[in-house]
């Protein structure tokens, strides 16, 4: 029977991982609040814009979760089994915001 290797990850560096994912999320924070004004300033299909912004935001925020997921593992089976649910989430919202998108793009088109 063969045993998991484990291994240890310093935890000075699991705590520049924790920091640097932050300082990331604030950015892109920051990056999509920009976004969001700009679109409100337009008119112009500004709803598919918002749409599209908060998808891409919802899909940076999973992204930010595996990534602290990660750095928290101490297995190649934790690491593996957080892939694996990364991509189900992906796919999950991939297909839900190509349904919305659709319906809002047809929605747009037939006013």
């Amino acid at each position: 029977m063969m045993t998991e290797p484990k291994f240890e990850v310093l935890a000075e560096l699991r705590q520049l991982a924790e920091r640097t994912i932050d300082h990331a999320e604030k950015a892109f924070g920051l990056l999509f609040d920009a976004a969001r004004r700009s679109i409100a300033a337009s008119s112009e299909s500004a709803a598919l814009s918002e749409q599209v912004l908060a998808f891409s935001e919802e899909s940076l925020k999973i992204s930010f979760q595996h990534a602290r997921r990660v750095a928290s593992t101490t297995s190649l089976l934790e690491i593996a089994a957080a892939q694996s649910e990364l991509v189900k989430r992906q796919i999950a919202g991939a297909e839900h915001h190509i349904r919305e998108l659709a319906r809002a793009t047809a929605s747009n088109i037939q006013n």
